[in-house]
């Protein structure tokens, strides 16, 4: 028993410094939007920057990139920490889509998004790809665990999960059949310039169904993914000022 209540007690910290987090990560982007855009640039929206060897040392660990094909690892340790998971709570459904979710996203980092060697990103990116999803088997785990989470299967979530990773798959086949920093026209990116970022808002938004803890990853998706799409949007408008941009970076007739 007192184990138990040890285990509760750590429990509960966990869960308030994860809460932390998030709170520290929303106010570290209004920050970078704010002060610090540099650390807001990846691929595409990502410029180049003079590395010289007496440039201040902050300028150098501001500007510091690692290949964007690093994006994969994310997806590596949230395919390896769902599988322990699915062994443990194998009776969920929740652990399975997110298991699924991993492997679709391995798949698609490895064998159909294409990364040349000039796409790179902005180390905080890497940073903060690790630490997020690191935080949702977290918190996956810890409502699991504090029985939660209902082992009812939510036939909703579950078409949410199900449409939402369907479209994201075809719009990462579409970018990756494009010319590269071409204006991308088919499926979903006639309505909105970042439709693959708009289905990650769906699929987040399939686990708040389960779980309102999950509340918390889904708005740190709605507004790092909005910043992006937005970047990208204002790429898109100065790069091909001959052809027409969709009036949406994300959430059509919203944002």
């Amino acid at each position: 028993m007192q184990i138990i209540l040890m285990l509760d007690n750590y429990l509960h910290y966990v869960t308030a410094l994860y809460r932390l987090s998030f709170v520290v990560g929303l106010g570290s982007l209004y920050i970078a939007k704010k002060y610090l855009p540099d650390f807001l640039e990846y691929g595409k929206t990502l410029k180049e920057h003079l590395e010289l060897k007496e440039s201040p040392m902050l300028d150098k660990i501001m500007h510091f990139t690692v290949p964007k094909s690093y994006f994969s690892h994310f997806y590596i340790i949230s395919t390896i920490l769902s599988t322990i998971t699915v062994s443990y709570y194998y009776q969920y459904s929740i652990t399975w889509m997110l298991l699924f979710h991993s492997i679709r996203r391995l798949y698609e980092t490895l064998y159909i998004s294409k990364y040349s060697n000039k796409s790179r990103m902005n180390w905080s990116h890497y940073a903060v790809g690790l630490w997020f999803y690191s935080v949702i088997h977290i918190i996956l785990n810890i409502q699991l665990y504090s029985n939660e989470i209902s082992t009812t299967f939510n036939r909703a979530a579950f078409y949410l999960f199900i449409v939402a990773s369907v479209e994201q798959f075809r719009s990462h086949l579409i970018l990756s059949k494009l010319v590269k920093y071409s204006l991308p026209t088919d499926g979903l990116f006639k309505y909105v310039c970042c439709p693959h970022y708009l289905c990650e808002i769906g699929i987040y938004a399939s686990l708040v169904v389960y779980n309102a803890e999950f509340l918390l990853p889904l708005v740190w998706v709605i507004a790092s993914l909005s910043l992006s799409a937005m970047e990208t949007r204002n790429y898109y408008k100065t790069k091909f000022k001959d052809q027409t941009v969709p009036q949406y970076a994300i959430i059509p007739f919203l944002l």
